[in-house]
């Protein structure tokens, strides 16, 4: 993996500028670079992952605060985690798997995935695009994409961009160009189904409860043993990720941190029986998860201008969905040639 510095006399050039480092833009780079494709992944974040990042707490031990699992039901998914498991980045977590569908998760944490998706390609971190200018370079037949940070700075010049980022950050880049209004409108319509989210992690001694509790009428939707994940740390406490309901942190989305800590404590302390040992501070999702735009692929791709679109937003709303747009339009991109 090759790390660039955006201040560079020279804008380096690319045949493939991907925003976004979470799922769909990590395998996005990693079956282009696989197709002998330049690439470049450009991520707002310190790291790769996106929602499927992991929480560093102390010396080697981290959690996963967004994505807990990834549950893989589609034949081009399950031969997906069948390499990463014999390459030993994700392994199944049979305690989740269903008839019909299995879950996987990451290891040692769930970035391993991302992170060894990215290594062939180069990658720029803590950058956030946020303009798309199109120029003619000497010597193309067609204009490229120059790609701008949010300072108006160039970072990198593409012949192609996808962008790989949640619906309303998409539609924030597309709209700086007029010739992607059709991608715009596309965006626009996703960006106002999302759901946001709050997530913390907390430590309790050691238990028998399940590794996966889905509690009613909770502000709590979901709490994941994250020790009890194949290839995790055995310690002497469980170490717990909640994530709350959609509708109680759409009322609750700005309220007071503090106040938001001590509600999830006490619900999770009611649920459970057990005393808290250590809590984190909550992390707010705000774009966690989306529902579903149907159009008649699980991408948007403009030829005429070589920009394209990818994310769980555009198939099935979830991990899976994610992967699943991402190999949709690399297949379409080997097909057009």
């Amino acid at each position: 993996m090759n790390t660039l510095t955006t201040g560079q006399i020279h804008t380096p050039t690319f045949d493939i500028a991907i925003v976004g480092a979470g799922l769909a833009g990590s395998l996005c780079a990693h079956l282009l670079s696989q197709l002998g494709q330049s690439v470049c992944v450009i991520d707002k974040s310190r790291g790769s992952g996106g929602r499927a990042s992991s929480k560093k707490l102390e010396g080697d031990i981290s959690c996963d605060l967004g994505t807990p699992y990834i549950v893989a039901k589609h034949p081009d998914t399950l031969d997906l985690f069948k390499q990463l498991t014999k390459e030993h980045v994700a392994a199944p977590w049979k305690q989740l798997s269903k008839a019909g569908s299995q879950a996987f998760v990451g290891v040692p944490k769930m970035s391993a995935i991302t992170r060894h998706w990215v290594q062939n390609a180069s990658f720029i971190t803590s950058t956030r695009i946020h303009h798309l200018d199109q120029i003619t370079q000497q010597g193309d037949d067609q204009p490229n994409w120059l790609l701008r940070d949010d300072k108006y700075q160039p970072v990198v010049i593409a012949k192609k961009t996808i962008i790989a980022a949640p619906a309303p950050q998409a539609a924030s880049i597309l709209s700086s160009h007029e010739k992607l209004a059709v991608l715009l409108l596309r965006a626009n319509q996703a960006s106002t189904s999302y759901q946001s989210q709050w997530a913390m992690w907390l430590e309790t001694e050691s238990c028998d409860l399940n590794a996966l509790i889905e509690p009613k009428n909770s502000p709590i939707k979901r709490m994941i043993k994250d020790n009890y994940k194949p290839m995790r740390h055995s310690e002497k406490v469980d170490r717990w990720v909640i994530h709350t309901d959609s509708n109680w942190t759409k009322q609750h989305l700005d309220s007071d941190k503090e106040w938001i800590t001590q509600t999830l404590l006490q619900a999770f302390a009611e649920i459970t029986e057990h005393r808290i040992l250590k809590h984190s501070e909550p992390h707010r999702w705000f774009f966690s998860r989306f529902a579903e735009n149907k159009g008649n692929n699980p991408f948007a791709w403009s030829p005429e201008h070589n920009v394209g679109l990818i994310g769980d937003w555009l198939c099935q709303g979830d991990a899976e969905g994610a992967l699943l747009s991402a190999m949709s339009l690399i297949n379409h991109i080997k097909d057009s040639k």
